[in-house]
C-alpha cells in the first residue's frame, strides 16, 4: 500500500508539473523585469554568466554543479552466533559538494537575471567514471578494503540553451516561489520544452500503472488473506460433549 501511494503521489506531480509547462505562456527575457512580483514566467534562452564556478571534478566554467565521490568496499563482520567471519558490501559517500551562482538568460530580446537559490537543476552530466582499486588484500575483522570510487558531476554549461520556469521577484529576478504558492515551481532545465513535457507525460504514465497495480495487488492480498480466515473459521468443528466411556477416535 505505501508503494502505491508513493507512485501515485509521482503521477500527480508529474502531471500537475506537465499541465503548469504547458499553460504557461513564454515571456521574452526583456519583458521579465516589467512583471509584477510572483507572476509565474517561462524563459528560454542561452546561459551567460560574468562571474562562472570552476566545476570541482570537471574543472570547466560553470553556473551550477553538483558533485559527489563514492566509494565501494567490502569489510569483514564476525557472526557469533555462527562463530564465521562473512564479507558485506557498502557504499559510503565520501565527498559531495553543490555550488551556484546568479546568471543570465539571453534571448533574441534581451536577459533576465536567474537566481538559481532553491531550483530544480537539470544540467548536462560533465563527469561519470569509476575507478576500481588495484589492491583487492584480505583484511581483519572490522577493517575495510576499497572495490572502487565513482566520480559524479552535473552542471550548468556557460552558453547552453536553457530552459526556466519560476516566479519573477521584488527584484525582478527569476527565482523560487513562496513557500505558500504549492502551485508554482522553479526549474531550471538543459532539456527543451517539448522534450521535458514529453518526458513527463511518460513518467506519469510508467507511475500511474505502477500504482494501480500496486493497489490491485494490495486488494487481491487483502481479499485473500480474508477469504482464508473466514474459511477456517467455518471450517472449524464446534464443540461436542463427550459422554463417559465414549472414544473420540
Amino acid at each position: 500500500m505505501p508503494s502505491a501511494a508513493l507512485f501515485l503521489w509521482g503521477w500527480h506531480v508529474s502531471r500537475k508539473d506537465e499541465s503548469l509547462m504547458r499553460a504557461t505562456e513564454t515571456t521574452p527575457a526583456a519583458e521579465v523585469g516589467k512583471l509584477p512580483p510572483g507572476s509565474l514566467v517561462e524563459v528560454k534562452g542561452r546561459l551567460r554568466c560574468a562571474e562562472p564556478l570552476t566545476g570541482e571534478l570537471s574543472k570547466a566554467s560553470c553556473a551550477h554543479f553538483a558533485a559527489s565521490i563514492e566509494r565501494d568496499y567490502e569489510t569483514l563482520e564476525y557472526d557469533p552466533g555462527c562463530k564465521s567471519a562473512y564479507r558485506v558490501r557498502r557504499t559510503a559517500c565520501e565527498f559531495a559538494e553543490t555550488a551556484h551562482v546568479a546568471f543570465e538568460i539571453e534571448d533574441a530580446s534581451g536577459r533576465a537575471t536567474v537566481a538559481p537559490e532553491g531550483a530544480v537543476i537539470e544540467g548536462v552530466e560533465a563527469v561519470d567514471r569509476q575507478e576500481r582499486a588495484e589492491d583487492r588484500a584480505a583484511v581483519s575483522i572490522g577493517e575495510d578494503v576499497t572495490l572502487c570510487r565513482r566520480y559524479k558531476e552535473v552542471h550548468l554549461p556557460l552558453d547552453a540553451e536553457i530552459y526556466v520556469l519560476g516566479v519573477v521577484g521584488p527584484d525582478g529576478r527569476i527565482g523560487a516561489p513562496p513557500p505558500s504558492r504549492k502551485d508554482q515551481r522553479f526549474l531550471i532545465s538543459v532539456k527543451p520544452e517539448e522534450a521535458r513535457s514529453a518526458e513527463l507525460g511518460t513518467k506519469g504514465k510508467w507511475m500511474l500503472g505502477a500504482g494501480i497495480v500496486c493497489l490491485v495487488g494490495a486488494a487481491v492480498s487483502l481479499g485473500s488473506a480474508s477469504w482464508l480466515t473466514l474459511t477456517n473459521l467455518h471450517q472449524v468443528d464446534p464443540p461436542r460433549e463427550v459422554l463417559q466411556g465414549e472414544s473420540l477416535w
